[in-house]
């Protein structure tokens, strides 16, 4: 049997939860599953691997008239990551303002 080594298999798929009725209106969440899987396989045997993540996308909301709405969820953690960077940005802003103030009254000090 000669070595045999399988390329990753690359996954992104959308998958649908079970529908959940509540008060008169059916909610179905909706996820991406994204990842890779493969195997190899030798003489003296084989393996497999896999790494998937689960990102949840929206929540579709069937109300009783008929009517369909897709309700988005956000992504917490890039969320708060974008909202650390803001902060430190702002931070970083502020301090360069300052010094920019500092030196000019110095500036303004100095002796002909």
């Amino acid at each position: 049997m000669a070595d045999q080594m399988a390329e990753p298999i690359r996954i992104n798929r959308l998958l649908t939860g079970q529908q959940i009725t509540v008060g008169g209106r059916t909610i179905q969440p909706v996820a991406r599953v994204g990842g890779w899987y493969g195997g190899s396989q030798t003489e003296g045997g084989g393996g497999a691997a896999a790494g998937v993540h689960v990102t949840p996308v929206e929540v579709v909301v069937h109300e009783p008239d008929g009517a369909e709405r897709h309700v988005a969820t956000l992504h917490a953690t890039r969320q708060a990551i974008r909202d650390i960077v803001v902060a430190g940005l702002a931070v970083a802003g502020v301090c360069l303002g300052i010094m920019l103030a500092v030196s000019l009254v110095r500036l303004g000090r100095r002796p002909l």
